[in-house]
């Protein structure tokens, strides 16, 4: 057997090599005592607090953006007559994929979402739900739950504190309890619905008071894989793009290889802001205010005291 000749060293061979495993110990095991206090400097706290600014020697070719803890790429593409989007996001904790209200998130208030996204340094951010035009729902922010008022109509996501996301079909009253699978939840979200769930696209969508089948401007955010996400939204019907049904958006998102997609307001409300600047759509007169972002932040101090 070819393993076999590996036990036929010299003296000096095999001092050697127990020279180099010796050292590989004492870097692996140095290594191991700086990890926790690293990893616990680049997360971010759980509140409403912005991330790091990003670093100018981060930004690359195109709508790119790389630091040692967050990786974001966009790239623009054209489906069935639509323009979409999609971003791709790598981050090193979960604590990096965050959401920020216009104000609290129990004033209702709304503002530009550039303008929300440049307050708290996103590399990367769309718009959320639309929680304080309702008054209903599943409403979990940062930590903090803001409403529990839900409505078996509506599909429910939530992500919890690693980062994972969980959906809740048709989620009834008392149905969530602030854990999941014995972790915390961080944020949750109550518009829908569910567009791919365990890797496959749900054939029934069921989109109450989505347009479903109009064409129209949508976003969805989705999970690939631990700590990896992907941002999808298409054009609206007008300025040379067709826009899309709801079906026909979550064929679109199934094809992006998630394992988990949900659906977000859209219509004007749409909207993908790369650091700081709305890249979908932007030649619209109508975007509108909105009252949330969910975002992604880099953790990097980078040069700062």
């Amino acid at each position: 057997m070819p393993w076999v000749k590996r036990t036929e060293y010299t003296v000096g061979t095999a001092r050697s090599e127990r020279r180099q495993w010796a050292c590989l110990l004492l870097a692996a095991l140095l290594l191991c005592a700086a990890g926790p206090a690293r990893a616990e400097a680049l997360k971010l706290p759980i509140d409403l607090s912005g991330g790091k600014p990003l670093s100018e020697s981060g930004f690359g070719e195109g709508w790119t953006y790389e630091d040692p803890t967050i990786r974001v790429s966009v790239t623009q593409s054209r489906w069935r007559s639509c323009d979409y989007w999609v971003a791709d996001i790598v981050i090193g904790d979960a604590s990096q994929l965050r959401t920020a209200p216009a104000d609290t998130f129990q004033s209702g208030m709304r503002m530009n979402g550039e303008r929300m996204a440049r307050r708290v340094n996103a590399a990367l951010a769309i718009n959320g739900d639309y929680f304080c035009y309702t008054g209903i729902g599943y409403i979990v922010r940062q930590g903090v739950t803001y409403l529990n008022t839900l409505w078996a109509n509506r599909d429910v996501l939530a992500i919890d504190e690693d980062g994972d996301f969980h959906v809740f079909p048709l989620a009834k009253k008392n149905s969530i309890k602030g854990t999941v699978k014995g972790k915390k939840i961080i944020n949750a979200f109550f518009f829908g619905p569910i567009l791919v769930q365990d890797g496959k696209r749900v054939v029934y969508i069921d989109g109450v008071g989505m347009a479903q089948d109009e064409p129209r401007q949508r976003m969805a955010i989705a999970q690939a894989g631990p700590l990896h996400y992907k941002c999808i939204c298409c054009a609206t019907h007008a300025r040379g793009s067709r826009g899309l049904t709801l079906d026909q958006f979550a064929t679109l998102v199934a094809k992006q290889g998630v394992q988990t997609a949900y659906n977000l307001d859209g219509g004007n409300s749409c909207m993908m802001i790369f650091a700081g600047e709305k890249i979908n759509d932007r030649d619209n007169p109508d975007t509108r205010d909105i009252c949330d972002i969910i975002y992604f932040a880099s953790a990097w101090p980078g040069d700062q005291p």
